[in-house]
């Protein structure tokens, strides 16, 4: 409920108000337009604030997880590519021997 005390005409000195207490008087005795243009000023530049926050995280992350996946396939695709051209080599040496040695027949 609003309150029926005009608070504009009131002596607040000798009255203990908090920091907080004495922002909320004085949001409170500005003219309606002027609330509305302060609430919405400060909500877009709280809004701006955390929405660069939030994308400096998002991009972050994005780039943890690229590097991630960079990793990965840098470590198993050439991995894969030289233990399969070992083993190819390998192969070979086994057939190319058991044919020189006539025990493949």
């Amino acid at each position: 409920m609003a309150s029926a005390i005009d608070l504009t005409n009131v002596d607040l000195t000798g009255i203990d108000l908090s920091v907080i207490d004495r922002i909320a008087l004085w949001y409170g005795n500005l003219p309606s337009e002027v609330r509305t243009c302060l609430t919405v000023a400060i909500g877009a530049a709280i809004a701006y604030v955390v929405f660069r926050i939030v994308a400096g995280i998002i991009k972050g992350v994005l780039v943890s997880v690229i590097a991630a996946v960079l990793a990965f396939l840098l470590t198993t695709v050439p991995g894969n590519m030289l233990l399969s051209q070992a083993y190819d080599r390998v192969e070979q040496q086994v057939s190319t021997s058991l044919r020189q040695t006539g025990a493949g027949q």
